[in-house]
């Protein structure tokens, strides 16, 4: 049974899609399929045509105006522009079988995961990496503070399965029960959570390995989410994570992102290798590396980040868990109102 691979892009996050794509294949140990949910990416598809040639390897772009047009006849608005943040959650009209592994661009892979595509999603339709958001997310779409809140920016899917359960229509049903204006963490990730509760299997943590993952210790990390172990990863899978990551997951904005003059807030030999790829692959391309590099490594932002939260851990996640509360609570307010 042929293993495939998702991506979602247009022409303005193609360096990303091409870095992630090209660290993904070439530790890759065996057969896929890349599939590219497009949007006018134009002669950009070439980029990531030479990748998949250069190993191998078959590539099927899929434009984008194919899903928006379902979106649009079932009156769901866009999200932020456009439809792309809805396009992973229809890969079952173009796969029929087989394991689909979604990435989001913002991503490099660390290591084979052929694996991973084997993951034993027990029945379940789907599997992602659960999230470390505070616990108060839950309250928005109607869960327990103790559920599982997931991470969609990177999914294993069950093709089969999902095109058993009719997986698109369940999303669109999702959808329509979700005031967009009142989410927080993405409309994408809230509205899955909604569409597949109870259907979803906890992917292990190395494989979305976020930056709290990577800088924090598991105890703190508990102390953002005021979520219990049980309800996430214990301390002993966090370290073994740390130890051999799957999957570096730049999420959280510019400043999680070392491709942006505001990234600062990164563990160095993550953005070591982001930087090593794109300068293989785009050595006159678009980002000026040698600019990036000397304003992360000099940041004085940065140094005082890493020394505040070193020293005073506690303190930082406790301010950082607070404040994001403090961020949910008009959006509590209104739920708990409705």
């Amino acid at each position: 049974m042929t293993d495939h691979i998702l991506y979602a892009t247009d022409k303005n996050y193609c360096e990303l899609c091409a870095v992630s794509l090209y660290s993904l294949l070439s530790r890759l140990n065996g057969e896929v399929v890349i599939h590219i949910i497009e949007s006018s990416l134009e002669e950009r598809k070439d980029d990531l045509q030479r990748i998949a040639d250069e190993f191998n390897c078959k590539i099927d772009f899929i434009p984008i105006e194919d899903i928006s047009r379902r979106l649009v006849e079932a009156d769901i608005p866009p999200y932020r522009g456009g439809y792309s943040p809805y396009a992973r959650f229809f890969i079952s009209d173009y796969v029929d079988e087989g394991r689909v592994l979604y990435l989001d661009c913002d991503t490099i892979i660390r290591g084979d995961v052929s694996s991973l595509l084997h993951y034993d999603l027990k029945g379940n339709p789907l599997g992602a990496v659960v999230d470390q958001s505070t616990s108060l997310v839950n309250v928005l779409i109607g869960h327990t503070k103790e559920d599982k809140y997931f991470n969609s920016g990177i999914l294993l899917f069950d093709a089969g399965k999902c095109r058993e359960s009719n997986a698109p229509e369940k999303f669109l049903n999702a959808v329509k029960t979700i005031d967009l204006s009142n989410t927080f963490l993405g409309a994408d990730q809230e509205i899955m959570n909604v569409a597949y509760y109870n259907e979803i299997t906890p992917l292990p943590v190395s494989a979305n390995m976020m930056f709290t993952c990577r800088f924090f210790k598991p105890a703190h990390i508990y102390s953002v989410s005021s979520k219990k172990a049980s309800s996430y990863y214990t301390s002993d899978e966090f370290t073994a994570a740390n130890n051999n990551p799957l999957i570096i997951h730049f999420a959280g904005g510019a400043p999680y992102q070392p491709w942006r003059e505001e990234g600062v807030y990164y563990m160095d030999e993550d953005a070591d290798e982001w930087f090593a790829l794109c300068e293989k692959l785009y050595p006159d391309g678009k980002y000026d590396l040698n600019k990036l590099r000397a304003i992360q490594r000099e940041s004085s932002k940065r140094r005082r980040f890493f020394n505040t939260a070193g020293k005073f851990p506690g303190l930082y996640c406790f301010l950082k868990g607070r404040y994001r509360n403090l961020k949910l609570l008009p959006k509590r307010l209104r739920a708990r109102k409705n």
